[in-house]
């Protein structure tokens, strides 16, 4: 993809990053490698229409450039940042959802009977399972969010990635080492790899 996005980076603490579009009501979400991004996308796809389980899809898996600064002399003994256009990893354009904010609980809302939303995250986590066979294992409040529809808030989950899930149902294992080259996934259990990543 050529097309050039100017975006804010935010990274929530995990693998995935997600660059805002200024002006845009989507952003670009990345991921480690191509096959996470494409696990993500069906799933993601999958929850989001015709069901309101998780944010709209907006694009294929793809590439967007995003600017990145490096230290370039400034001929004078010192260093000034200069701003180049390079490639994100994988990843595809998405809805944003606002952020989903508990009152009484540590954040940790599906197991936690004294979170303000406990009930409408365990419903939202049985009707994914009920409808896709995906058992989603990682509904706190940082994975979790709304998108309005019509003049309604709906809760849905931000946190697609395989590393979100243990059973899944019918869809295809991701590839972890997928171009990764290091040693961080030599665990990976999909069939190309045949190691023992257990979600």
């Amino acid at each position: 993809m050529t097309t050039m996005y100017v975006g804010k980076y935010a990274d929530g603490g995990s693998k995935n990053s997600f660059y805002k579009m200024k002006g845009r009501k989507y952003g670009f979400k990345s991921f480690p490698n191509k096959s996470l991004a494409e696990f993500a996308h069906t799933v993601q796809s999958d929850l989001s229409v015709p069901f309101t389980f998780a944010p709209r899809v907006y694009s294929p898996v793809c590439r967007i450039r995003i600017p990145n600064y490096f230290a370039v002399s400034d001929g004078k003994g010192g260093y000034k940042a200069e701003e180049k256009l390079v490639l994100s990893d994988w990843g595809y354009l998405t809805e944003i959802a606002y952020p989903c904010s508990c009152r009484r609980c540590d954040g940790y809302c599906y197991d936690n009977d004294l979170c303000d939303k406990y009930d409408a995250i365990n419903d939202l986590v049985g009707e994914i399972y009920d409808s896709f066979g995906i058992n989603y294992t990682d509904a706190h409040n940082a994975n979790l969010g709304y998108v309005k529809r019509g003049k309604n808030k709906v809760l849905v989950i931000v946190d697609v990635g395989r590393e979100s899930m243990g059973e899944i149902g019918e869809y295809e294992e991701p590839c972890w080492a997928e171009g990764s080259g290091g040693d961080e996934y030599e665990y990976c259990s999909c069939y190309k790899c045949g190691g023992g990543y257990s979600g």
